[in-house]
């Protein structure tokens, strides 16, 4: 990618107008967009689409409407079909770059997206797209500038008016989150997520989240092996202590964000509740999302690691009955995190010249990764990594230290491997059971210099996952690989190291 060599330049003169839109189809659409009644406004985008097939602002909002429905297949179709009609158009141009990121090639996302940027370097458009590949690189400073410079140009758009609210604090913060949830349909998803996110900062005020208490120093924390059976490694415990009253067994998950936890726990951890608006939770699984409530610990101990006022994320089924929650890696972002899997020990190194107490202050990662690391591709915490099965081009698989299995989607394994279909084999997650599964046979990963040969490799459709995500993810790197080395991240700048001794 020429992501980290380049950069936009956002004070280049203006290039060419805006398309003049129909006023009353396009409107309309545009209205039923921002209110996230996508399902509808993708029906009058493709009226107007129909009517003026050169159009390629009306391919924008169709694309976008189709992805935010999860109709990502009919999206792509879309795009496909602007970028024909109306190959020099801004709007075509980006419609194909938000569908390209979508299936995961973020290379080509680029491309059409600085296509549309040299067209029409103020659509608002263009520098959201390019945005997300910035935060996919965890260039999140630079990612915030874009969206604020989109929205110079697009005011009303309720997505830039959420990326000024983010650069807001306090009162301020959260008016303008009002101003979006005035915009969208109360009935939608969106406005229900935003309505807790309202409620959940208007009940914590003042109060600083996250911070560590404890000395920014060197720190290990041993692991708890946790077993599925008397021979499959579910994955690795962490004992945790909540407002110095009860005692948690987490599952470390490098494939979840925060720390979750089921009803039961956060009760008799004494857990205040955030505004009590619900949210929905997504993962692996074919029932519907789990509803969610925001809860705060005033105090989390790890070990000789301690936090003041952490967010917990609260449903139903955070626990099983081998651990109590779940803690992502990145509860540790403030440091270099080391997860041997071997050694069964989880280690904490400072930075040099970091800043341990500020936890919302955006960073730049750096462009070159350090020695032995490798770029990670992340979506808000997650991290994936490039890699390759069976020779095939490179796609995203999520490190998931959660995942008892590695998974591959099941059109990926398709192309490459010999299949046979058996939904006996019970893959779970957040939503529960994966009713279809398959397995592919001899499916070789390449991912970070290193290979890890399956001979039996679960296969399963990513759709699902891809939709809640917002990019393709075409399979996991689970505790079958994950387990045999160690595990290096650097929140700070998106990089992972694997360390093998085979």
């Amino acid at each position: 990618m020429r992501l980290l060599a380049c950069a936009i330049v956002l004070c280049a003169p203006w290039a060419q107008a805006f398309e003049t839109p129909a006023p009353d189809l396009a409107a309309q659409a545009q209205g039923e967009l921002y209110a996230a009644r996508n399902d509808y406004a993708a029906t009058l985008y493709q009226k107007l689409v129909d009517q003026e097939p050169t159009r390629g602002d009306a391919y924008y909002g169709l694309v976008r409407a189709l992805l935010r429905a999860h109709k990502s297949h009919d999206a792509y179709t879309a795009a496909a079909q602007g970028l024909e009609k109306a190959p020099q158009t801004s709007g075509a141009q980006i419609a194909a770059g938000m569908a390209a990121f979508r299936r995961g090639e973020l290379g080509k996302a680029e491309e059409y997206y600085r296509a549309a940027y040299k067209i029409n370097p103020q659509d608002p458009g263009a520098l959201v797209g390019m945005a997300s590949l910035f935060s996919m690189v965890s260039k999140f400073k630079a990612a915030r500038g874009l969206m604020l410079e989109a929205y110079r140009y697009s005011p009303d758009d309720p997505a830039l008016i959420l990326a000024k609210a983010n650069s807001l604090k306090g009162a301020d913060h959260i008016a303008t989150l009002e101003k979006v949830l005035a915009i969208y349909d109360p009935e939608s998803d969106a406005a229900r997520a935003l309505r807790a996110h309202i409620a959940s900062d208007r009940a914590l005020g003042d109060r600083k989240t996250r911070r560590l208490t404890s000395p920014y120093e060197h720190a290990s924390l041993k692991l708890v092996p946790l077993w599925n059976g008397p021979k499959r490694l579910r994955g690795m415990g962490l004992r945790v202590r909540f407002n110095d009253r009860e005692n948690a067994m987490l599952l470390l998950d490098t494939g979840a964000s925060g720390i979750s936890l089921s009803p039961k726990l956060a009760e008799k951890s004494g857990l205040e509740v955030l505004g009590h608006e619900s949210f929905e939770t997504k993962g692996i699984g074919d029932a519907r999302g789990q509803d969610s409530q925001e809860h705060l610990a005033s105090m989390v101990q790890i070990g000789d690691v301690a936090f003041e006022n952490y967010p917990i994320t609260v449903f139903q089924s955070a626990n099983s009955q081998d651990y109590d929650g779940l803690i992502g890696a990145d509860v540790f972002q403030r440091f270099l995190v080391g997860i041997d899997f071997v050694k069964k020990e989880l280690t904490l190194d400072p930075r040099p010249n970091a800043a341990p107490a500020s936890s919302d202050e955006l960073e730049d990662a750096e462009n070159e990764p350090a020695a032995g690391f490798h770029r990670a591709m992340r979506y808000g915490d997650h991290l994936t990594i490039f890699t390759s099965a069976n020779q095939r081009p490179p796609k995203l698989f999520l490190i998931d230290s959660g995942a008892s299995l590695n998974l591959i989607d099941e059109d990926l394994a398709r192309e490459g491997a010999s299949m046979y279909r058996d939904d006996r084999i019970g893959v779970r997650g957040v939503q529960g059971k994966v009713e279809k599964s398959s397995v592919a046979e001899h499916v070789a990963l390449a991912f970070a210099g290193f290979r890890y040969d399956n001979p039996h490799l679960v296969a399963i459709s990513f759709d699902k996952i891809s939709e809640s995500a917002g990019v393709g993810i075409a399979g996991i790197l689970g505790m079958p690989v994950l387990s045999e080395g160690k595990l290096t991240i650097d929140y700070r700048n998106g990089t992972v190291r694997f360390d093998y001794k085979n």
